[in-house]
């Protein structure tokens, strides 16, 4: 089982294809909107299957396959903004003097089928120039659906619940995102890259 706490991040990127060939739609949660305060978690759990032996009984991982897959990412809240553009459901305001943080996020808006399309939700460590320290949960369907406290005298939290779905390929080959479920390190282990937040490709790192 892999759980990891992530506290010192860079930024954390969403990308989405509208199709398979085109470019990235980006947006990303750069240090500022993230704070000291952010934590993400991810939690990577295989199945197993039992076999008894002279030894006892041992548990082996069974490839491709999750007992627990997810991923969350919980930071104190100045503005909704910030959640409403990572879930693609801000709506910014537009009477006289609205501010760039003035808006709202409606949820529950009649479409009950919804567009169906998943992210790629990519993780940057704090001092990493390339990409060694990259997390990627490659398909998500980001959400706001935990508690939510606010007039408590505390700034408020706010988790914005990943919910990976498991690279299939019947399903998912043709889609334009990467031919995985999950990545820990190097997008490419043939040479440096790192991580361009305003295309949301891997560039190579020169020098």
């Amino acid at each position: 089982m892999a759980i990891k706490n992530i506290t010192q991040l860079r930024r954390v990127v969403f990308r989405k294809k509208a199709t398979a060939a085109g470019p990235w739609s980006v947006f990303t949660l750069e240090a500022d909107d993230l704070g000291q305060d952010t934590v993400m978690s991810v939690n990577i759990a295989p199945r197993t299957r039992s076999r008894a032996s002279s030894l006892g009984t041992a548990e082996t991982p069974i490839e491709g396959s999750f007992n627990a897959l997810a991923g969350s990412i919980t930071f104190l809240m100045d503005t909704w903004k910030i959640l409403g553009e990572a879930i693609q459901k801000w709506t910014a305001s537009t009477y006289a003097s609205a501010g760039a943080n003035d808006g709202q996020i409606l949820l529950g808006d009649g479409n009950l089928c919804g567009d169906g399309q998943y992210f790629s939700v990519i993780a940057q460590g704090l001092c990493e120039d390339g990409s060694v320290a990259d997390i990627e949960l490659t398909r998500c369907f980001p959400s706001v659906d935990d508690d939510i406290e606010i007039g408590t005298g505390d700034t408020p939290t706010a988790t914005l619940n990943l919910h990976p779905i498991v690279y299939n390929a019947g399903l998912h080959s043709a889609d334009g995102y990467p031919a995985y479920t999950v990545r820990f390190g190097d997008q490419d282990i043939t040479k440096k890259t790192r991580l361009n937040a305003a295309t949301g490709e891997y560039d190579e790192v020169q020098g």
